[in-house]
């Protein structure tokens, strides 16, 4: 997950959860370190990804640790 929405607590009152009208996810990928070969299996997976996205239901938060949310929660298929 990216952390977006995953990453800030819910407030205090309604609406306890802010929904941005777009969320955007960031790809890094280390200059100088992977071929052409690595890059092909990057791209294919990404329009994977990008073609499967309106299937996706979305997910749920079903854990959420004390500290470092974006990182160690834990989420189910809605």
């Amino acid at each position: 997950m990216e952390r977006g929405r995953g990453e800030r607590r819910p407030r205090p009152g309604p609406p306890r959860h802010h929904y941005p009208k777009l969320e955007l996810t960031r790809l890094t990928i280390p200059r100088r370190v992977y071929t052409q070969a690595h890059m092909d299996v990057v791209a294919e997976s990404v329009k994977a990804v990008y073609d499967g996205a309106r299937g996706g239901a979305g997910l749920r938060m079903v854990y959420e640790p004390r500290y470092l949310r974006f990182f160690q929660a834990g989420f189910e298929p809605l």
